[in-house]
């Protein structure tokens, strides 16, 4: 029996299957605008369930979790003074539970391997069908959606990028791990791919993403502790000083004219939800309470409600919704986080070098777009969160 055969032979059979079913659908669903993500994940999540793992995973990160726990709790808690009467309160701490029932299978030592193997295989699929997307004019998601508007044809592959994201720096460690002779150019060609795609969609957030992952990428294989305390660290601070921040900064002043039109509209946002915030500091306005806000007003031209459904900064959405307790929980977490995984990986710069992308990609990402209370964006965290862990897991030898 050969090596291969034998570690194949070792695999744990119901997680191995989950794991690999899911990396094979993942492409597919992540390029038609990831909103079933969530659903795949949480399948394959509670396929490969395991007592014996979820145990292991809350004994060694008891303090993590515990605040985690507390944040959900505050944040569902808030849902009894938010205007919003959706069902946010539920699917959050739902989608947070699956995402780390993920992550406890895929970070398994002996599939570890497998989640990573997979993770290349799924970026690969998906940056060729995301390239497919952006040159032909999103061709997939017209066939599958012919009577979506042409915005959902356009945002659903944006969408698809971010999962992307998600995948491309696991993918980029686990390669350079490799002995094999054609991993430089694998490497290559992927990054490749993945660089022209995060262009793609009109989405400037994910080019800032792809460029400051790659850079903190760099960076953590040089100064490993370094490169992860200063994402997690730096956004704790913001998001603990988000809304003073904010009103320092731009109350009072003119967007210079060169701004493009989405960023004057992002400043414009900022700054009315950074004046409510201080309406209601203490316990916060109740969780997704942007949503119900019809309010009026003009941005740079453009008629939009004063808050449209989220204020397209994740740690002004934490002040919004949950207030000062919500904003140091969130602050607390980021920076423990940055502690735990700096003192896990400081030795080992291939987990280090994604776990400081990760934070400094998906950290700046969440603070000019996406809401974090959209289900689609929590399960892309949590992958990119277990995948994190998985390089950490199948790298630990290697350093």
């Amino acid at each position: 029996m050969t090596e291969a055969s034998a570690a194949a032979a070792r695999l744990p059979k119901r997680p191995a299957l989950a794991i690999a079913a899911f990396f094979a659908l993942a492409p597919g669903f992540a390029v038609g605008g990831a909103i079933g993500l969530p659903l795949i994940l949480g399948l394959a999540a509670l396929a490969a369930l395991s007592p014996a793992d979820t145990e292991k995973m809350i004994k060694n990160n008891s303090l993590l979790l515990s605040l985690l726990a507390a944040l959900v709790v505050w944040l569902a808690l808030s849902r009894l003074w938010s205007p919003w009467e959706g069902e946010t309160y539920i699917k959050v701490p739902v989608m947070i539970a699956l995402g780390l029932l993920f992550a406890s299978t895929a970070a398994r030592r002996e599939i570890a391997p497998l989640t990573l193997a997979g993770t290349v295989a799924a970026l690969t699929a998906l940056i060729v069908m995301l390239i497919v997307e952006a040159v032909g004019g999103s061709p997939l998601n017209r066939g599958a959606a012919p009577d979506a508007t042409e915005y959902q044809w356009t945002q659903a592959p944006a969408r698809g990028a971010v999962v992307m994201l998600a995948l491309v720096w696991p993918a980029l460690a686990w390669l350079l791990s490799l002995r094999a002779s054609w991993r430089w150019a694998a490497i290559t060609v992927l990054a490749i791919g993945a660089a022209f795609v995060s262009l793609q969609f009109g989405q400037q957030s994910n080019a800032l993403g792809f460029v400051l992952g790659g850079g903190f990428f760099l960076l953590a294989l040089a100064a490993p502790r370094v490169a992860i305390l200063l994402p997690a660290f730096g956004f704790a601070a913001w998001t603990a000083l988000a809304p003073f921040a904010t009103l320092l900064l731009l109350a009072g002043r003119t967007p210079p004219e060169w701004l493009p039109h989405s960023w004057d509209v992002r400043l414009g946002i900022w700054l009315n939800t950074s004046e409510r915030i201080l309406q209601q500091p203490w316990i916060g306005h109740g969780l997704d309470a942007g949503r119900a806000v019809t309010e009026m007003t003009t941005y740079d031209g453009e008629a939009l409600a004063v808050i449209p459904v989220h204020p397209h900064s994740a740690a002004l959405q934490i002040w919004y919704d949950a207030g000062v307790v919500g904003a140091a929980l969130t602050a607390a977490l980021l920076a423990l986080l940055g502690l735990a995984l700096a003192r896990a990986y400081a030795s080992n710069k291939l987990a280090a070098a994604t776990a400081a992308a990760v934070l400094a990609m998906f950290g700046a990402m969440a603070n000019i777009g996406w809401s974090p209370a959209q289900e689609w964006w929590l399960a892309t965290m949590f992958l990119a969160g277990a995948l994190v862990a998985a390089t950490g897991a199948a790298t630990s030898a290697r350093g």
